[in-house]
């Protein structure tokens, strides 16, 4: 029961692995409040967790009300977990600006939103952890997913910049980088072959994403890479970043333009 006592906000929380955060953190003795879109899912989630309320991160009104309704209810936020996110699976030459600022406004503004907004009180407060679910894909670049990885890459560098005005202030800033997770993620994506494309890739579970992430919380990790494999890739992606192009070349995982 490390997180007794605590209230976690989570984002994006009636599917994947916002789903598994909430209910991993309740078994965990927290105070789950989910923040999502869909009504019928949230109506699920709010079965198992203290209150589910809709939240579009992309509106500031919404976000503005959730956390309103949060610290009417609970006069605190523990941990603020921004896990809402989308993708897109595109060419950059099919990508359109406008598509760029919409994975944006949710990968990186929606964290930001929902920071700004319960960050205040966990700085009078003196005590909190914002905790970020950013992507291997923040830390390495994949072909077809610009925006994507930019949105990712961003957040990782809004989160450093984040704990270094937090410094002295009580409030920690954790950064989790799940590798490819078991979800409709890459569907939703517009990526209907991921599957076919990577025949024999062992994928972490939403669960799995999950437990690694109170680990993480709970030590107060500065950035974690979840997974052996996702670290090794990274490493590879640091040291030698042409050997590993050469070899994803080889492999087939990146294709040239047809």
């Amino acid at each position: 029961m490390r997180f007794s006592d605590q209230v976690a906000v989570i984002s994006g929380a009636t599917s994947g692995i916002g789903r598994a955060l909430a209910e991993r953190f309740t078994a965990e003795g927290a105070t789950v409040v989910a923040l999502g879109r869909n009504q019928e899912r949230l109506a699920e989630v709010g079965r198992s967790v203290d209150l589910a309320l809709t939240c579009d991160v992309t509106k500031q009104r919404q976000v503005d009300v959730a956390i309103e309704a949060v610290l009417a209810r609970h006069e605190r936020i523990d941990i603020l977990v921004n896990n809402a996110g989308i993708g897109l699976f595109s060419d950059v030459l099919d990508t359109t600006v406008e598509d760029l600022e919409r994975v944006m406004s949710v990968n990186l503004f929606g964290a930001a939103r929902l920071t700004r907004a319960a960050l205040p009180s966990m700085v009078e407060r003196g005590a909190g952890v914002v905790v970020n679910v950013a992507s291997v894909a923040g830390r390495r670049a994949y072909a077809r997913h610009s925006a994507y990885c930019a949105s990712k890459h961003a957040l990782i560098g809004w989160s450093e910049g984040l704990r270094l005005d937090l410094l002295d202030s009580g409030v920690d800033v954790v950064v989790v980088c799940p590798p490819a997770v078991d979800t409709p993620f890459f569907e939703n994506a517009g990526y209907m072959t991921f599957h076919e494309d990577h025949e024999g890739l062992e994928l972490m579970t939403a669960d799995e994403v999950a437990r690694l992430t109170l680990d993480a919380t709970h030590k107060r990790a500065r950035i974690e890479t979840l997974g052996t494999r996702a670290k090794a890739l990274y490493a590879a992606s640091v040291l030698a970043p042409g050997g590993l192009d050469r070899l994803r070349r080889l492999t087939g995982k990146l294709k040239p333009r047809s």
